[in-house]
């Protein structure tokens, strides 16, 4: 037995794909495919139910899966207490993030990271939220930064560190009528014509699952493009509902206004995301830390 094994083992379990598995642990599918046969031939037993919908654990691989886990752990404190502050840390890591998140926290968070650990390559994915919950869900991102929406609240076998709260505010462009309003009425905004960033054909995002509850309303504009949705608020009569934080960034130039909701709190939290069947490296521990210090400074600043 190989801890290669027991690592790829634990890539399928989190991918529920050996394709994927395989293209995440940088081999080729034969080669990952046979060292997982040779894992259960040594082992005697059956790990994996290969599917056409994916590759599923047997009752013993997920009795197996728990051992594999605590090995890799253990591995990993062994290298920390050889090296202590003078290991270097390698591999790959993907997240997926927000678009709020990925225009204001990331750089941060990602030029922080990257300096301690120049040797760790980080692949950044920016979608809905709702979206990114599917791509963990799915084995496609080791970690995603979201918005936490009614979808992830109602996720099963999912992780999730809060980072920090905030609410909804209205934005739209600076040149607009509206923009002489210094508040707006939840209702009123309701009724305007709404722009909705989507990163996917047909989707229920979480802004318009949150709205849903407060009544029915008018979405002109769908699109997945941070530039497009500033050309369209500050060109037509839409607005978009966004965290504050993210709105603080688009108000740094004049071309978009913040309209604070007058008679309503929308309350948002943005929460670190990871699925229980991810088993977290050393790498990815130490990512944690710089995403939870960074998202910590930046609120000790709004504050």
């Amino acid at each position: 037995m190989r801890l290669e094994q027991l690592m790829y083992l634990v890539a399928v379990n989190e991918s529920k794909s050996i394709s994927l598995a395989a293209e995440r642990s940088h081999i080729s599918q034969p080669a990952l495919s046979s060292a997982i046969s040779k894992l259960e031939d040594e082992l005697g037993v059956v790990l994996l139910k290969r599917t056409n919908s994916g590759a599923y654990l047997t009752d013993v691989g997920e009795l197996i899966i728990v051992k594999a886990k605590e090995v890799l752990s253990g591995i990993d404190d062994i290298k920390a207490i050889a090296h202590g502050n003078s290991l270097v840390l390698n591999g790959n890591i993907s997240i997926a993030a927000d678009p709020g998140v990925n225009i204001t926290i990331m750089p941060d968070i990602l030029t922080t990271f990257k300096y301690n650990h120049p040797k760790v390559n980080v692949l950044l994915k920016v979608g809905e939220s709702n979206n990114i919950l599917q791509d963990i869900e799915k084995g496609k991102a080791d970690f995603g930064i979201i918005l936490s929406t009614d979808a992830f609240r109602k996720s099963k076998d999912m992780q999730s560190i809060e980072l920090f709260a905030d609410e909804f505010v209205v934005i739209t462009g600076s040149n607009r009528k509206l923009a002489s309003e210094s508040t707006i009425t939840l209702k009123r905004a309701l009724s305007l014509p709404i722009l909705l960033y989507n990163t996917e054909y047909i989707t229920e995002c979480g802004v318009s699952s949150l709205l849903q509850k407060h009544g029915s309303f008018n979405v002109s504009y769908r699109v997945d493009n941070l530039e497009m949705m500033e050309k369209i608020l500050t060109q037509g009569e839409a607005i978009a509902f966004v965290p504050k934080f993210m709105a603080d960034e688009y108000t740094k130039t004049s071309k978009i206004k913040k309209i604070p909701l007058s008679d309503a709190r929308l309350d948002v939290s943005v929460v670190l995301i990871w699925s229980d069947r991810h088993h977290l490296c050393m790498i990815e521990k130490e990512f944690i830390r710089v995403i939870r210090a960074t998202c910590s400074r930046k609120a000790e600043v709004r504050s």
